[in-house]
């Protein structure tokens, strides 16, 4: 059984999680998709022919998941699927790092006209707790203070 205090932290990691993504997609969604195209490609690796699909999805899937993660609405998937951007994410700045040598001044992670803009090792930090956290989030059965949780309660 786990204490009141592991709930609490349990709590607040889904909150973390779920408030990083909501907002870094709905940054990026308010803004012009060619603003999220030049971010990804100032990263050198990802093929042109793809990055304007990913572009219009990538945003969608951080706020939807995002949000769904603080209201704790599927929230296993909703960890799940943010881990794995968040591991994706670190792959790609090691790539890019390898191939190319650099990084680019701007991850383009919340969008231009964010308040958030941090440096390459700041994201990389971020994704991989982001990646810790949202695996261990993933891997429990019951989410307290969740939507999951009181519909569960309900039936």
């Amino acid at each position: 059984m786990m204490s009141e205090k592991s709930y609490k932290i349990l709590f607040f990691g889904r909150m973390f999680l779920g408030l990083i993504f909501a907002y870094s997609g709905f940054t990026k969604l308010m803004e012009p998709v060619e603003n999220f195209q030049g971010g990804m490609a100032a990263y050198e690796v990802i093929p042109y022919a793809v990055i304007p699909f990913l572009a219009h999805v990538i945003p969608w899937i951080e706020f939807l998941f995002g949000v769904f993660l603080i209201l704790g609405y599927l929230p296993r998937i909703s960890a799940l699927v943010l881990a794995g951007m968040s591991l994706s994410f670190v792959l790609l700045i090691a790539v890019t790092r390898i191939v190319t040598g650099s990084l680019p001044a701007d991850c383009g992670c919340f969008g231009e006209g964010s308040l958030v803009h941090l440096k390459p090792l700041q994201v990389l930090a971020l994704d991989v707790c982001n990646a810790l956290i949202g695996m261990h989030l993933a891997l429990l059965k019951t989410h307290p203070f969740s939507l999951a949780a009181f519909l569960k309660a309900k039936s």
